[in-house]
């Protein structure tokens, strides 16, 4: 037979341990991946990337969702988005730039078919523990890309942007 009052006590444990482990998480502070940039500073980054390229660009604001960068250079014709959401978006993208070709996932200096999903989380816990020892770098950042047929295979320098 149990006693009540030790039930109690271990009952009262794991409530100031589950209590410690909150006031901990909330003392570290939100994750410090690096991707707590602002929208509007990774629209720009497109944009100048693009523009450093002779793309002329435009930007579709479109609600609830990250901007479209547009781009043309003669025939060659590019859509390109954040990509931080993976693929929560990819089916609105692949619609939103259905006339200019297929989606591609630019992440760290590769290219990806579909949103590179276990890679980029992996991406942000190393870039939170390595900034949560003092060494602060940019973090890579994920770019949708859409080309037509006329600007051949290439990532456009969007394969490697950091923020």
């Amino acid at each position: 037979m149990r006693r009540t009052a030790s039930d109690r006590v271990i009952l009262a444990a794991f409530g100031l341990l589950a209590i410690s482990s909150l006031g901990l998480k909330a003392a570290a502070g939100p994750p410090r991946d690096g991707l707590e940039v602002d929208t509007a500073d990774i629209d720009q980054r497109l944009v100048a990337t693009l523009q450093g390229q002779h793309f002329t660009t435009t930007e579709q604001r479109i609600p609830h969702r990250s901007a479209l960068i547009l781009g043309t250079r003669g025939g060659c014709r590019v859509g390109a988005r954040d990509a931080r959401d993976g693929t929560k978006s990819a089916t609105v993208f692949a619609r939103d730039v259905s006339s200019i070709g297929p989606v591609r996932y630019l992440y760290r200096g590769r290219s990806y078919s579909h949103a590179p999903a276990f890679a980029m989380r992996l991406g942000r816990i190393e870039t939170e523990l390595v900034t949560r020892l003092g060494i602060f770098r940019r973090a890579p950042m994920p770019v949708a890309l859409a080309a037509s047929p006329d600007c051949g295979t290439g990532d456009f320098g969007l394969a490697d942007i950091r923020i």
